[in-house]
């Protein structure tokens, strides 16, 4: 007896609607264009309210209000890319300015041997966390713990006051040392003369190789608008007393880790092991070790960070890697377009989703509304992120079959 079966044809009515179309348009499109429009969204409608919202003054402080949100997001999005997560960086971040702030101001050596002993140790503690992750413990799980940890941990570093006061040390000039105005637009030259380099470099290469590119448009028009972006930018920072340091640290971690994930092998391995694990250990990629690079990269953004806001707030206490950090720094990866499901995003997502948080907590603040507020708009903009992310991987609005 012969038995014939007819092939399972898939609903594709939705793909041939101008909806489907539209989502498989928007998941070619680059994921950074939809925060950039969420982000103009939000700056119009507090600027309807309040002109002073997008003035110089505010544009600075909002600036250095994300700094420290933008810096540990970061190392968050190593994490993400590879298909991890981690609860513990904010608490971590805590512990590594008390270290910092126990070297500098207690026992009076100089700032970079505090920095340097926060930074590693900040990423002993995550290469921990990943060794026992790599032995197939979830990271969700591991980090947790880890968060309960340090919490205790803070405690047993700072002195009995539980409080370290760094006003008028030198770990305080990380936060208050500002760029004149001069030479940050010399640095503003600098980089736009480097990115149009790069641009003309990867132009000779296409061409070298026999394909046919437009000098107009793959370098003249990039460098354009990446020399008025920045010089913008100078010219917008430097209207009060010059360029924060801080924002040229972020500036400086941003462009470091761009190159790493892109022109890197590093980076190729990055993404084919969020992509696919199995597949990336069968193309010969060490999947643990590269999860175990992403956690130490976590490592050393907690401790910067760290450092930076307990310059900001001019003291290290318990509450110190506390509050509403963790989950603003999580959500400005996730709302700046990195993936939960690993191996899609950008190093360039944690500035941008820092920017969105951060605009509508200071937006809130100038506008004097209560802090309900501010919870329910940030969970709302993460929600829609996750579902936007999880709509155009799966190029359907519809749900797939279990």
């Amino acid at each position: 007896m012969t038995t014939t079966t007819q092939p399972a044809v898939a609903p594709v009515a939705e793909q041939t609607t101008g909806l489907g179309r539209a989502i498989q348009t928007a998941a070619r499109m680059p994921r950074s264009i939809p925060v950039l429009i969420t982000l103009a969204l939000i700056w119009a409608v507090f600027y309807s309210q309040s002109h002073f919202y997008l003035s110089f003054g505010n544009l600075t402080n909002l600036t250095l209000q994300i700094v420290t949100t933008a810096i540990l997001s970061l190392g968050i999005v190593f994490v993400l890319l590879v298909g991890e997560i981690d609860l513990s960086s904010a608490a971590l971040s805590g512990v590594c300015a008390a270290v910092a702030g126990t070297f500098v101001v207690i026992h009076g050596m100089p700032l970079a041997v505090g920095i340097v002993a926060a930074v590693a140790f900040g990423m002993l503690v995550t290469f921990i966390e990943a060794l026992v992750i790599s032995f197939g413990v979830p990271s969700l799980i591991v980090t947790l713990g880890g968060m309960v940890i340090l919490q205790g941990l803070i405690l047993v570093v700072l002195p009995e006051e539980f409080t370290i006061s760094i006003a008028g040390t030198p770990l305080a000039l990380l936060a208050s040392t500002t760029i004149p105005a001069g030479a940050s637009y010399v640095l503003a030259a600098l980089g736009s003369l480097a990115f149009a380099g790069y641009r003309l470099f990867q132009h000779r290469e296409r061409m070298s190789t026999g394909s046919q590119t437009s000098l107009v448009r793959n370098v003249v028009v990039p460098s354009v608008v990446a020399a008025v972006g920045l010089f913008a930018v100078v010219f917008v920072l430097s209207r009060q007393r010059g360029l924060p340091l801080p924002v040229l640290i972020l500036a400086v971690m941003l462009l470091v880790a761009w190159y790493w994930t892109t022109q890197t092998r590093y980076g190729t391995h990055l993404y084919a092991v969020g992509g696919d694990r199995e597949a990336a250990q069968r193309a010969g990629i060490p999947v643990r070790r590269m999860v175990l690079y992403s956690f130490l990269v976590l490592g050393a953004c907690a401790a910067v960070a760290g450092m930076v806001d307990s310059s900001r707030q001019l003291g290290v206490s318990v509450s110190s890697g506390a509050g509403p950090l963790m989950l603003n720094a999580i959500a400005a990866a996730v709302v700046g377009g990195t993936s939960l499901f690993g191996g899609r995003g950008s190093v360039w997502s944690a500035l941008l989703g820092a920017l969105v948080i951060g605009s509508i907590s200071n937006g809130v603040q100038l506008l004097g509304l209560s802090t309900e507020v501010q919870f329910f708009a940030t969970g709302v903009v993460l929600i829609l992120a996750v579902a936007v992310d999880v709509v155009l991987s799966r190029g359907s609005l519809l749900p797939g079959r279990r």
